[in-house]
């Protein structure tokens, strides 16, 4: 039985797949074209009879016919959960589904390919990338450096991490200020941890170095942040996770510890013992001194304290 021509859909209804299969003709499939798009977008739901070789591409050109629109806009489509990616007739043999069945096609935004709005450049492998917040991208690189980008992509700032050519930046965070202040804490090769205190806008950014935090005693590969930026935990290659204030560790002259390099000349044997190995940095006790004088609250150490370590904002 066929439709009228002025009928919705007309142009798409055959008749039904037996007789199409007894007539050698390409096999019909009866779809009800579903979503959850709001109401503009949205089909009557009748039952309509297309061929069961359209893929996606067809049936996209159907929904844009049915919904008159102009310009069209691809879909993509969904069978019982699954993404559509071969002709409707492959589908319903390969997920045993009878042709005589009225099939729920469930319609949805396509998305395209992203389209390249600019291109930022480091001179080697970036290892990390972060922008939760702050109007601002970080990422770090094997070049030793930790670049700031605008979201449009335009490069704001560029700060080296000491002795730059033998120390890759690995890992990279953000902590939120107040205002356009932020915090930028970077990892690195020499398994110590720096963070800087930026000023962040739309299209310039400045930064000053901050705080140095000593203890692991290989490479870090990962920083994430807690919940409101107070705490930021580290995870090293030396097989220990540790938790920081954000206001912990050391002041650091960056510029001595670039001048004599001495942060990657250091041994993990030295480094476990002397909490100020880094040019720069204060005599404070170190992740690993804090091991045999756990911190109280006094806020003298540089890690979290005790409860802290185990309750980061609301998680656990």
């Amino acid at each position: 039985q066929k439709r009228t021509r002025d009928s919705p859909g007309a142009d798409f209804v055959r008749s039904s797949p037996a007789a199409m299969a007894s007539s050698g003709e390409d096999v019909q499939i009866t779809c009800r074209f579903v979503t959850r798009l709001p109401e503009k977008f949205r089909i009557a739901p009748t039952p309509l009879a297309v061929p069961g070789k359209l893929t996606r591409y067809g049936l996209s050109e159907v929904v844009n016919h049915l919904l008159a629109l102009d310009p069209p806009k691809p879909f993509d489509f969904l069978v019982d959960g699954e993404l559509v990616r071969t002709s409707l007739q492959k589908l319903l043999l390969r997920k045993a589904i009878s042709a005589e069945k009225t099939l729920d096609v469930e319609y949805i935004p396509a998305v395209g390919p992203p389209s390249e709005e600019s291109v930022g450049k480091h001179e080697d492998w970036v290892s990390a990338v972060d922008g939760g917040f702050a109007g601002a991208i970080a990422t770090g690189c094997y070049d030793g450096t930790v670049k700031l980008w605008s979201n449009a992509g335009s490069r704001l700032l560029t700060v080296a991490v000491p002795n730059a050519t033998n120390n890759a930046v690995t890992s990279v965070a953000l902590l939120p200020g107040d205002g356009d202040k932020i915090k930028l804490v970077a990892g690195a090769h020499d398994g110590v941890a720096r963070s800087w205190d930026a000023n962040v806008s739309s299209r310039k950014a400045s930064a000053k170095p901050s705080r140095v935090f000593v203890g692991h005693t290989a490479a870090i590969a990962e920083i994430a942040t807690a919940p409101g930026g107070a705490h930021f935990a580290s995870a090293s290659a030396d097989g220990t996770a540790r938790v920081w204030r954000r206001e912990g560790g050391a002041e650091f002259d960056f510029a001595a510890d670039a001048e004599t390099g001495r942060a990657d000349e250091t041994s993990a044997k030295r480094r476990k013992k002397t909490a100020s190995h880094v040019p720069g940095a204060a005599p404070v006790r170190s992740c690993l001194d804090f091991d045999d004088a756990r911190d109280d609250g006094d806020g003298d150490g540089p890690l979290a304290p005790r409860g802290a370590e185990l309750v980061l904002g609301d998680h656990r």
